[in-house]
């Protein structure tokens, strides 16, 4: 047992444990109601954490069962353990007592069917120590019930997300509604160590019956200058099917809309972008239309969302965009000045020099000197595949794009490109394009049969046209870019790459906007049939089957486009005389395997 000696804690054996002026008190609220069957065992878990300068503060909310009598054991046997009891009024309410009555430097809540593990106090207020934040959020595991543990499997995408030890307010508050969405830690009670002056006039809701936590939690985000997240599960979440997330109906989906549409308010009236708010309280309403018989009340939320469209604002994310440069100098004013016009402005331009022998330095030098979003990087000639790789390694920018030194863009392109992969919530976003052909000086617009349209990863690949078998046009999220990268020596790096990119993202969306112009000129790459040409794109298209199949993906439609593609460049090679050469005997022993 521990007895409170002035500072000194005095067990039952009679070790002494005085806290070290440097520890922290923590305060740990638990609200209880009917929880005698996992009381004790979420009690014994508090009082056995390595971190031993605590307060718990034990609320019985009315219960009818033997919670008390728990409470008041742990009480009696260590000073730390405070009890207190109240008429049945809601966790709501019992929090708020807790709140009332809490002596530490540090609150946390734990609930009483849950426990943590012997170290979970330690990791949070090391952490938050560590990273001079107001608060520190953690991971969880739940327990089933049946002594089986989950954790969660997170995405690659929500990996990336969760990979910040500390953020400040702004930054956290601008993508919350992503976070929630990742880990229910962000915006439920527990799994979180914050300082006592955050809360010093901030209580739960009591009028609030579905989505507490969430309201309450929000503003405080509002008062904090810094939070910082660890990615350990030391808090336990016993699931079982008494909750009320289990009990769904009309009223929570009221109060759950009237939450998200206040934060969307509130972030609008602080000045913080607001899109991904919106974004969170349409889809919810989506989930919610049918809990909703309140027919007036859902056309409210419906002309709220139409008349709120506009007025959505954006995160202002750098940009990087990519130059490849090669013996372009005649092209590159026109398509370094189409980039310093564009009405986004947040961006750097990464101009690699990939050992041009024209004028292409002294153009792209021009330009870094008078506007510091240009940066040029020199190498010596290494290929297309290779500067791109040079600009991916010394990009900043959370998105990033790739443009050719011989094309040009719309002043457009890169607002559109970026506000479509924020609003449809997408890692890659591809417009469509013209061209200009130096031939007859005419642009044409490409046709296609679709407009805009979102895919997974899956149906992305089996698209085809240009626009997606290039990399140019089209934006991507950097993290795609963690352990990809074009292949070096190869004359078609897009069709080695772009599939892969495809196959890495969660979501991609085709916006049907031509506002990227590519240049067709006689001298240009694609044009260029050489042998190694044909035996680069034999070699890409072999291994993109290959990927998909060991992937277990379909690859009927995969088999039919690579023999039509095979049987489309050995024409070709015909054509260009290539008859002798050693990738047309390869193209023709693959046939005969086909036809044998």
């Amino acid at each position: 047992m521990f007895l409170m000696n002035d500072k000194e804690l005095v067990s039952e054996d009679g070790k002494m444990f005085k806290p070290n002026d440097k520890d922290s008190l923590i305060s740990i609220v638990i609200p209880i109601y009917n929880a005698e069957k996992y009381l004790e065992e979420c009690l014994n878990s508090i009082k056995n954490q390595t971190y031993k300068n605590i307060e718990v503060i034990m609320v019985n909310d009315g219960s009818k069962d033997d919670s008390e009598t728990i409470c008041k054991r742990f009480s009696e046997y260590d000073a730390r353990f405070r009890y207190f009891t109240k008429a049945n009024g809601g966790v709501s309410s019992a929090r708020n007592l807790g709140l009332d009555n809490v002596k530490g430097d540090y609150i946390t809540f734990i609930d009483a069917d849950d426990w943590i593990d012997e170290k979970h106090l330690e990791l949070l207020i090391t952490t938050v120590k560590k990273n001079h934040s107001d608060i520190v959020i953690s991971s969880y595991k739940q327990f089933n019930n049946i002594d089986v543990f989950y954790l969660r499997a997170y995405t690659i995408q929500e990996k990336y997300l969760l990979n910040f030890e500390r953020m400040n307010r702004d930054d956290f508050l601008t993508i919350f509604p992503k976070l929630m969405s990742t880990n229910v830690c962000f915006n439920n009670a527990v799994a979180k160590l914050f300082r006592k002056e955050l809360v010093n006039d901030l209580r739960f809701d009591t009028s609030i019956k579905y989505g507490e936590d969430l309201d309450f939690y929000f503003r405080l985000y509002l008062n904090v200058d810094s939070i910082s997240y660890v990615d350990e599960p030391t808090y336990v979440y016993r699931m079982h099917g008494d909750s009320t997330t289990s009990n769904f109906n009309q009223e929570h989906a009221e109060q759950e809309l009237s939450i998200f549409k206040q934060m969307y308010e509130k972030i609008q009236e602080i000045g913080l972008p607001s899109i991904h708010y919106f974004n969170k309280l349409k889809k919810l309403l989506e989930l919610r239309m049918d809990f909703l018989e309140n027919k007036v009340l859902l056309n409210e939320y419906l002309d709220f969302l139409k008349n709120s469209e506009g007025t959505v604002t954006y995160p202002n994310t750098l940009i990087s965009v990519v130059i490849p440069i090669y013996n372009v100098s005649p092209y590159l004013r026109l398509c370094l000045e189409s980039i310093e016009n564009q009405t986004y402005p947040h961006f750097e331009v990464l101009l690699v020099n990939d050992g041009s022998r024209d004028d292409s330095k002294d153009i792209c030098l021009e330009f870094a000197e008078r506007d510091n979003r240009f940066k040029y990087i020199e190498q010596q000639n290494s290929g297309l595949s290779a500067a791109r790789n040079t600009g991916i390694l010394n990009s900043n920018g959370e998105f990033m794009t790739f443009i050719e030194g011989d094309d040009f863009v719309d002043p457009n392109y890169l607002e559109e490109l970026y506000h479509a992969a924020l609003k449809n919530d997408s890692e890659i976003v591809i417009g469509s394009y013209k061209e200009f052909n130096e031939d007859d000086n005419n642009y044409y617009i490409h046709v296609f049969d679709y407009k805009e349209e979102h895919f997974n990863q899956n149906e992305l690949i089996t698209k085809r046209g240009t626009e997606f078998e290039t990399s140019w046009g089209i934006l991507f999220h950097k993290r795609l870019f963690e352990t990809i990268r074009f292949p070096v020596g190869k004359s078609i790096g897009d069709c080695f790459t772009n599939y892969k990119l495809f196959i890495e993202s969660c979501k991609a969306s085709y916006i049907h906007k031509d506002f990227y112009i590519h240049r067709i000129r006689k001298e240009s790459l694609s044009t260029q049939l050489t042998e190694k040409y044909f035996t680069d794109v034999f070699e890409a298209l072999l291994e993109r089957v290959a990927t998909l199949a060991l992937l277990g993906m379909d690859i009927s439609e995969e088999k039919s486009n690579l023999i039509d593609r095979l049987q489309l460049q050995y024409k070709q090679m015909q054509e260009a005389g290539l008859q002798e050469t050693e990738i047309f005997r390869r193209y023709k022993e693959f046939f005969c395997l086909l036809d044998s």
